[in-house]
């Protein structure tokens, strides 16, 4: 049995790439994970600060109705 396999250096295109460009996608491709990581971290600290204006939200409204129940 045969079995046909796609070259994956070149796409199967017949080219292979330079090492420099190799080099400059690896670059790349650690830039932006930095990017990504960093951002990924903002968006964790946005969230730790959403929960806790949502407590505090829901503290407060506990507490008028805490206060509503005692009065009435």
């Amino acid at each position: 049995m045969e079995t046909i396999h796609q070259c994956p250096s070149c796409n199967s295109q017949g080219e292979i790439m330079s090492t420099e460009r190799l080099i400059l996608e690896t670059k790349l491709v650690k830039e932006l994970n930095q990017i990504i990581k960093k951002l990924n971290g903002e968006i964790d600290v946005l969230r730790s600060k959403l929960k806790e204006k949502e407590g505090v939200k829901n503290e407060k409204s506990d507490v008028g109705s805490t206060r509503e129940e005692v009065r009435g």
